[in-house]
């Protein structure tokens, strides 16, 4: 993180990424809502049981309606209308035979209103329950896609991209698609069955009055369409702002010595309060808007049910309508508009899950820039011949690194590439992994183009230690592991021992389950180093990559690596990169590099002996 004094941070919204251009409102929705379809059978039972359970809520007014006038009427035959009323009713006369006919039919209703009311909230428990079900599915499937496809990524998508801000795509933008689990997807589904089928009842009842009564939908319509469209900007730009907060986060707690150690807390914590005020201030303006979509369509309800309750009012004093079939209709009418109020609920989370969807699928959508060639082949074997035929390679918008590098390394032989930093050593070994791609020339292991080896089989084959050993937050067993996760306990502690590591991890607490921290904390550099290339010796690679391993040691932990070195070279092709010339000197070859170009070869005697670059570089770290 930068230590300056802090200026006024601006949220950068990206506007294009590897894939194309941003997604438009609705592709991102429907393409999230494609993750449901292997759960298509749960999905379906869902559909199944909301339906069943909005039916019985409109049989529950059906009858209310249907069962008003008996009650109110005398002269009307009892239970007419429903055989269900008709036997319960007949149960209650047997029961109590001095009750009225309109008595029991009220018990009759009141019991089937009872059972009615059981098996709705049976049916709810069951469709919500199962719903929330396959939307937990989604996000679990959802975020393995997204890590799996981050990582067939190269290092130079990392590189550029912040590691913050692809954290918080996998952790945030992802938890925010979980908005569809808080609505539930049965309020996808039951809010149009509900407005549907209040509006085809309505219809029903009095098309006159339906006509009149909606005649203010097509204005919920457009402030839906119109709030709907600000609510998903504001979405999209508070899931970057929150992102950035979440980048800045894991730069300060990377960087926490350094920031201690120059006293720079209070730029800091500038630094965090501008970023954390900009989530505040987008997700404000987003929590604004979608508390104004919901209450605006419920006062246009709230007007359309006053004016269908004067106009049906009307209807009643002129014989037109009869009153239990009013109140049936206001019944339905107040069903359609608190449905579409869960539906304009329905559209804002619509609107933040687009937001969230836009960030996700913005990394589904770029493609990784190194893959497997159509005719790509596993190699069974490899001897370990490794050639590099006039190599060149420039960084994106840098200089050229390499310029025409050409030599070959026989199967066995230990080869040390060496010269000063910033010459291309290290994007030797890059290019040798295929995590980057040369820009002229061939690279071959045993006569095969590494573009024509698959990549998992190209990998398995070469064991690579870099400078900064990378140690996972486990045990040490499970760090060794790495290299061969069906190794056998036996197999890991020969590893350890090739590698020079086996003695301290015996004098650790636990030993192999030694948990080591994130980081490895609680090794030394030393340690970690040993521990890296246990895990390298793992694999049995034929080829054995070694990047300016004991540059960061003292003497007593590089004399502990500097001798697993040695063991661990017998037997297969080593490349040592190399700043400090003296581990060099048992060398079976020596290329050095300037200027992104091999000027001399040999051994370290023969280079030592001439008037060389090589030499001039020895005697000045001598």
């Amino acid at each position: 993180m930068s230590l300056r004094k802090a200026k006024t941070a601006e949220l950068r919204i990206p506007q294009r990424s590897n894939g194309g251009e941003l997604l438009s409102r609705g592709d991102a929705f429907w393409r999230l809502l494609s993750f449901f379809r292997p759960y298509w059978e749960r999905v379906a039972a869902c559909v199944l049981l909301i339906g069943v359970a909005e039916g019985l809520r409109f049989y529950f007014i059906w009858l209310t309606q249907h069962l008003l006038r008996p009650l109110i009427e005398s002269g009307v035959r009892a239970g007419e209308g429903d055989w269900l009323i008709r036997t319960v009713q007949k149960g209650l006369q047997w029961l109590f035979s001095d009750a009225s006919d309109r008595i029991t039919l009220l018990g009759a209703v009141c019991l089937v209103g009872v059972g009615v009311a059981f098996m709705r909230a049976a049916l709810s428990f069951a469709h919500t329950f199962l719903a929330n079900n396959v939307a937990q599915k989604v996000v679990l499937d959802l975020r393995r896609r997204l890590y799996t496809h981050l990582q067939t990524m190269p290092p130079s998508y990392f590189e550029h991209e912040r590691t913050g801000q692809l954290l918080a795509r996998v952790v945030n933008d992802v938890a925010a698609l979980q908005s569809l689990v808080t609505i539930g997807i049965e309020d996808l589904i039951s809010a149009p069955v509900l407005i549907f089928g209040s509006f085809f009842l309505m219809l029903v009842i009095s098309p006159p009055l339906t006509a009149i009564a909606l005649v203010l939908l097509p204005l919920v319509g457009w402030l839906m369409w119109r709030l709907g469209r600000k609510l998903r900007r504001a979405s999209y730009e508070t899931q970057v702002a929150l992102g950035q907060l979440t980048a800045l986060l894991r730069e300060s707690f990377s960087a926490i010595k350094l920031v201690q150690a120059f006293g720079a807390e209070e730029q800091a914590l500038l630094q965090f309060d501008q970023r954390n005020r900009q989530v505040y201030q987008h997700a404000l303006r987003a929590i604004r808007l979608r508390t104004l979509l919901s209450p605006s369509v419920e006062l246009i309800g709230t007007i359309g049910v006053i004016v269908g309750v004067f106009i049906g009012g009307i209807f009643v004093i002129q014989g037109w309508l009869r009153p239990e079939s009013l109140l049936a209709f206001m019944v339905y009418f107040y069903t359609l508009a608190s449905s579409t109020r869960r539906l304009t609920q329905i559209q804002a989370v619509r609107e933040q899950v687009a937001g969230a969807a836009e960030r996700v699928f913005q990394v589904l959508d770029t493609e990784p820039e190194i893959t497997d060639a159509p005719d790509a082949i596993d190699l069974p074997t490899v001897k370990g011949e490794v050639t590099f035929e006039n190599v060149r390679f420039r960084y994106p918008n840098g200089d050229e690194v390499l310029k025409g590098v050409s030599f070959r390394i026989r199967p066995g032989e230990r080869v040390a590439i060496v010269g000063p930093s910033g010459v291309g050593k290290t994007t030797i070994v890059m290019l040798l992994m295929r995590f980057y791609e040369p820009t002229e020339g061939h690279i071959l292991i045993d006569g095969h183009d590494i573009r024509k080896i698959r990549l998992t089989s190209l990998r398995r084959h070469i064991g690579l230690v870099l400078q900064d050993s990378f140690v996972i937050d486990g045990t040490i067993r499970e760090n060794i592991a790495m290299g061969n996760p069906d190794a056998t306990d036996e197999e890991i502690v020969e590893a350890a021992k090739l590698a020079n590591a086996h003695e301290f991890i015996e004098k650790l607490p636990n030993g192999y389950d030694t948990w080591v921290g994130e980081g490895g904390a609680f090794l030394s550099v030393g340690q970690r180093q040993r521990i890296a290339l246990a895990r390298a010796l793992l694999k049995k690679p034929a080829i054995l990559v070694l990047d300016e391993v004991t540059s960061h040691l003292d003497a007593e932990s590089e004399a502990a690596v500097q001798q697993a070195i040695e063991r661990a070279m017998q037997g297969r092709t080593v490349i040592l990169i190399a700043h400090k010339l003296s581990t060099v000197k048992n060398a079976d070859r020596i290329l050095v590099l300037q200027d992104g170009q091999i000027v001399e070869e040999g051994r370290h005697d023969e280079l030592v002996a001439a008037n060389t670059y090589y030499r001039r570089l020895y005697e000045l770290q001598q």
